[in-house]
């Protein structure tokens, strides 16, 4: 699917109770942020994100009841780890995986203003496809330019877009 036909009715975007963590980039770092950071606890997210220690509590709970994030031990402090998200959506004949790569887009949102004017402009299904040509851009199969003539967007946009996800799709 071409991200000029990408739009907020698509899969990623009408996905469902499963899925209210990819509207919530605080969600979303917080998932992150355990995923990489194996057995960590809720002051550790606190300090290290600077949210509010309710917030954190509250979307911890959140995560764990979604099943992307589990307690890892018994013991206090709590310690939490992330499960490997690897899910797909099909609408028709229109297929999205929700990766913890996504996930990670996501987040940076907050941070990189690029990854939030490209999600404005192309949703969250746009995004999902520039992840893809991120991993492939990576990989160095595709440019920049394959990917604005496939997309049917400008070659800047396209260099932005696959740079800023960078780091996401290397990590």
């Amino acid at each position: 699917m071409a991200t000029r036909e990408s739009n907020w009715d698509t899969p990623l975007d009408t996905g469902g109770e499963a899925f209210v963590l990819l509207g919530n980039a605080r969600k979303a770092w917080i998932y992150t942020y355990i995923r990489h950071h194996p057995a960590t606890t809720i002051q550790e997210i606190v300090e290290t994100l600077d949210l509010p220690q309710r917030t954190v509590y509250e979307y911890v709970d959140d995560l764990e009841a979604a099943g992307f994030i589990d307690q890892s031990n018994e013991g206090r402090p709590a310690e939490y780890t992330a499960q490997e998200i690897d899910l797909q959506l099909v609408e028709d004949d229109t297929k999205r995986r929700i990766t913890p790569e996504l996930v990670e887009a996501i987040a940076r949102r907050t941070r990189d203003e690029d990854i939030d004017t490209y999600i404005d402009r192309h949703g969250l299904d746009g995004l999902a496809v520039a992840i893809e040509y991120a991993q492939e851009y990576v990989d160095g199969s595709v440019t920049h330019h394959i990917m604005a003539r496939e997309q049917e967007i400008s070659p800047l946009e396209a260099g932005v877009i696959l740079d800023a996800l960078r780091p996401v799709v290397e990590d």
